[in-house]
């Protein structure tokens, strides 16, 4: 029975190695050294329905302290008693609100994380807002109804 190959050497992500390099240099007394500033976690695109809660995450690595400031079309989020950034950078709405017509936490999110060394600036995630509008039986007094989704502005049908 022939023995079995090992590598010597475990290939890792090329990251890893560079952060695991970079500790070690930060170590050494003397030795001047920048934290780094990176996402852990970056906000996902997600579809509510009206009053529904969400959690946009976001979570940043870097030499504290990092402030973190979400952005919804580009623009500065304002936190109030139903929008609140959490202790781990995330974005909470505890309830998300849209108007017919005008959906108000509709939107593209960022989170931008920034340390005494930088910036950087998350992926875009769209929230969706969609509602039930409309049932329509089809049939009274039947459990044979067609429901209307509303998504994006486009109507869509269901059965239930």
């Amino acid at each position: 029975m022939a023995p079995s190959l090992r590598p010597l050497v475990r290939l890792r992500p090329p990251g890893m190695l560079l952060r695991a390099l970079l500790l070690l240099l930060c170590s050494v007394p003397g030795v001047w050294c920048f934290s780094e500033l990176f996402f852990i976690r970056e906000p996902q695109d997600v579809t509510v329905t009206r009053k529904d809660p969400v959690i946009l995450e976001c979570q940043a690595h870097g030499e504290v302290p990092i402030k973190v400031t979400w952005l919804k079309n580009g623009a500065k989020v304002s936190e109030n008693k139903r929008i609140q950034v959490l202790s781990n950078g995330s974005l909470y709405i505890s309830e998300v609100e849209g108007k017919r017509g005008e959906h108000a936490d509709e939107g593209f999110y960022q989170c931008l994380a920034m340390n005494k060394y930088g910036a950087i600036l998350s992926q875009k995630a769209h929230l969706t807002l969609s509602s039930l509008w409309n049932l329509v039986c089809l049939y009274p007094g039947t459990i044979t109804c067609i429901t209307l989704l509303e998504r994006r502005g486009a109507g869509r049908k269901g059965s239930g």
